[in-house]
């Protein structure tokens, strides 16, 4: 396969791992009086990723043979992290029990990305360089309109993602906007 261009699934992929790992680092390093504003950056990550992933990534997943296993376990690994972070929001950053959660969210984090890599990633792999390309682009929308915060009981599938994330997005938003006033 050639070089591929900057904005393909792939390699956007490949940069969201990377962005989470070093905001990880970034948050097990700060100091207490950090740790909120780092938590948030976190989130809005790790949030945004997983939601494009879910509208854009698995579907293409599932039309492999035995790639609906697969989709389904990396949505479950997905959703488990999602209430992980659901539950950190309510913790004290400051506190050791916020540090645990922290560790426990990033062990399960970095065994989700390794497995895509592994899985996911060769599977996509397969597909034309337009066609990576393509879902790059539809990626990088999906995560522009993605919540910024989790919503554990929200569909995770389509078509009930689809239809219901653009508006828990919305409320993130205002949410935020009424946070900062």
């Amino acid at each position: 396969m050639s070089t591929l261009p900057p904005d393909d699934i792939l390699t956007l992929l490949r940069q969201d791992h990377e962005v989470v790992t070093k905001r990880f680092s970034e948050l097990s390093a700060a100091g207490v009086e950090q740790r909120a504003g780092l938590f948030w950056k976190l989130t809005d990550e790790l949030v945004r990723h997983e939601v494009a992933e879910e509208v854009v990534v698995y579907p293409v997943i599932r039309q492999h043979p035995d790639g609906a296993a697969l989709a389904d376990s990396c949505i479950h690994e997905q959703a488990a992290a999602e209430q992980r972070l659901a539950g950190m929001e309510k913790l004290d950053p400051t506190s050791s029990e916020f540090m645990v959660e922290l560790l426990t969210l990033r062990t399960a984090v970095q065994q989700h990305a390794t497995q895509e890599e592994v899985e996911v990633f060769p599977l996509l792999a397969k597909l034309s360089s337009e066609t990576l390309v393509s879902l790059g682009e539809n990626y990088t929308a999906a995560k522009a309109a993605a919540p910024n915060h989790p919503h554990p009981n929200a569909p995770d599938a389509p078509p009930g993602n689809t239809f219901v994330g653009p508006i828990v997005a919305m409320i993130d938003r205002i949410r935020d906007a009424a946070a900062r006033v």
